[in-house]
């Protein structure tokens, strides 16, 4: 069985002196210099690496090196020279450390998230043959603050750590120190280091995850979502501004459709003529992220598009991949503008002001003061009812515009499932929900498919006025095709994925979590 290292919380009164004089009672001790390191440790803004159940950090001391920790043990997995700060995964050099960053990461960036200076002093268990059996590392700790002066001491450490085929010494260190009635402890340095600057991994998410009263009047809980909607919101506009990576921009955006969505969707309860301002305000957010989201998507396509096409001709798509780019630099200018601009920030103070007070008139619409859950179940079973009928409705012959609308009522649908699902068995409705992103992926596909076909079309005519080669608009135009045959592949598709959403089993699920509406 595989031996972990075991971390001790240093007592004040406990010294390195102290500590070599209590072991070297029983065991022979060779003492390495003090080190100075200084570790900085790295994640997504959404905490992918942490949610992989690892750790990463760069140590800057005599060598820099990037490792990855495995949460749970405290070991070190993997470790690699590094002598400059991580960003994208496709910018660590080539090992076992990026081939495990790049499917956790994808199209994230790694930020900086808190410093910790470490002073170290190691001590070394001999054998009798003067070999090397166990570690203990005595660690003086500070964390500082990435930007601003928070900065402060963390409670010292002693950290044992166990070599391969010593087993046994290692398990009589750990019970010669658990006789010192040192408190041992689980919690990491990273995050001692965060607590300090007053953070804790898992802080953003943009997953719904309310904790909703079912019988809390229906006008409350809608401004605790969007309120929660509009926290994700301002969340993302600092690394949408910098364009730190796609990710914040669509975050900001799915935070934008699911309030217009809540605005919409959780009926009667608030005042329209109130509410008509602030749906415009959110239309206007929608309309100025659109361009630099759509060449966010191309750009992340770009390799896929480049590998569909056969190897002789892929370098002809770099003159896209230029396009793209000149015109995604152009477009994220204008949207810094916009983001900077007085009416996007008097949008959200506004909209934040009017959530937060108190609701003078809320009784007065016909919903407000519903429960919230009897609101949940007869909005969302109504929904539910006018998907399946335009779903079932659908054929070989239906017009793309007809899918493009149940895209857009299976969207709302989803929408209140996921901003309600507190309220019902987790297992039930997640089941549910599962159940219906299948739809929803299939429409997306379609969709998307669709609109990225005729951009490229576009695309190919504004190029070729900019003087394009010819080569680059014929392996546009290959990919035109392949993105056609795909849209036609997810259209066939759809008739068979929509009978088993809408088959009885399900429809009995629905009736039996949220009633007939």
């Amino acid at each position: 069985m595989a031996q972990h290292p075991v971390t001790y919380i240093l007592p004040d009164e406990l010294e390195l002196e102290g500590l070599k004089k209590i072991l070297s009672e029983s065991n022979r001790l060779s003492e390495d210099g003090p080190v100075k390191v200084r570790q900085t440790y790295f994640d997504s803004y959404d905490w992918r690496v942490w949610q992989a159940d690892g750790e990463l950090f760069q140590e800057q001391g005599e060598d820099k090196r990037l490792c990855w920790v495995e949460r749970k043990t405290h070991r070190q997995l993997t470790c690699q020279s590094s002598d400059s700060a991580p960003g994208f995964a496709e910018t660590v050099p080539q090992g076992q450390l990026k081939e495990r960053l790049a499917p956790v990461l994808e199209m994230r960036v790694l930020l900086p998230l808190v410093h910790v200076n470490q002073q170290r002093n190691s001590l070394r268990i001999l054998d009798f043959e003067e070999k090397t059996v166990a570690r203990v590392v005595l660690q003086k700790n500070q964390f500082s603050a990435v930007k601003g002066k928070n900065r402060g001491d963390l409670e010292g450490r002693i950290l044992l750590l166990p070599l391969k085929g010593y087993e046994s010494e290692f398990e009589k260190l750990k019970r010669q120190l658990a006789s010192l009635k040192l408190r041992q402890t689980e919690k990491s340095l990273y995050e001692d280091a965060l607590q300090g600057i007053g953070r804790k991994p898992g802080d953003y998410s943009s997953k719904l995850n309310f904790r909703l009263d079912p019988d809390a009047p229906a006008h409350v809980t809608a401004r605790q979502i969007m309120l929660s909607l509009l926290d994700t919101l301002e969340a993302n506009i600092e690394g949408t501004r910098a364009n730190l990576d796609s990710e914040f921009l669509h975050d900001l955006r799915v935070a934008t459709r699911r309030t217009r969505s809540a605005m919409s969707q959780i009926k009667g309860v608030f005042d329209p003529r109130q509410l008509e301002p602030f749906k415009q305000g959110f239309g206007w957010i929608g309309q100025i992220t659109g361009e630099t989201r759509d060449l966010d998507v191309y750009l992340l396509n770009y390799a896929d598009y480049r590998a569909s096409l056969p190897r002789a001709i892929q370098d002809d798509l770099e003159p896209f991949h230029s396009f793209l780019l000149e015109h995604h630099k152009t477009a994220q200018a204008e949207l810094v503008k916009k983001i900077n601009s007085p009416h996007f920030r008097k949008t959200l103070k506004s909209w934040r002001s009017w959530l937060e007070a108190p609701a003078a008139s809320g009784d007065q619409t016909p919903n407000a003061m519903q429960p919230t859950a009897r609101l949940a179940d007869r909005r969302i079973s109504k929904l539910y009812k006018r998907v399946l009928k335009d779903g079932s409705n659908i054929g070989a012959d239906t017009p793309a515009e007809l899918l493009h609308e149940l895209r857009k009522d299976c969207k709302k649908l989803r929408y209140m499932m996921e901003f309600f699902q507190s309220l019902y068995p987790k297992p039930a409705i997640r089941r549910l929900i599962k159940a219906l992103k299948v739809i929803l992926d299939n429409l997306g596909e379609f969709q998307d498919l669709e609109v990225q076909a005729k951009s490229l079309e576009d695309f190919g005519a504004q190029m070729l006025r900019e003087g394009a080669p010819a080569s680059a608009l014929m392996a546009m135009g290959i990919l035109v095709g392949q993105l056609l045959q795909r849209q036609q592949q997810a259209r066939a598709e759809f008739v068979e994925l929509f009978s088993a959403f809408s088959s009885e089993s399900n429809q009995q699920a629905f009736k039996q979590l949220f009633g007939a509406a």
